[in-house]
């Protein structure tokens, strides 16, 4: 396992998906089980859209 910011994460696969992240959420610590050597661009997509549905659904509460 490996643990790693999302920001990281992101630069190293799918660099063009930088801009959707806020800053807060570049920072997220991400496990990932195999490490980031096996990520595709499409499970980056679907790790992205959970954590921006996450920080939606966050805010909604505050």
């Amino acid at each position: 396992m490996q643990q790693l910011p999302l920001g990281n994460i992101v630069l190293s696969v799918a660099p063009d998906l930088m801009n959707l992240l806020t800053s807060e959420e570049r920072t997220l610590d991400i496990v990932l089980r195999n490490g980031v050597e096996t990520l595709k661009t499409s499970d980056v997509k679907e790790i992205l859209e959970a954590v921006i549905q996450r920080s939606m659904n966050h805010s909604l509460y505050q």
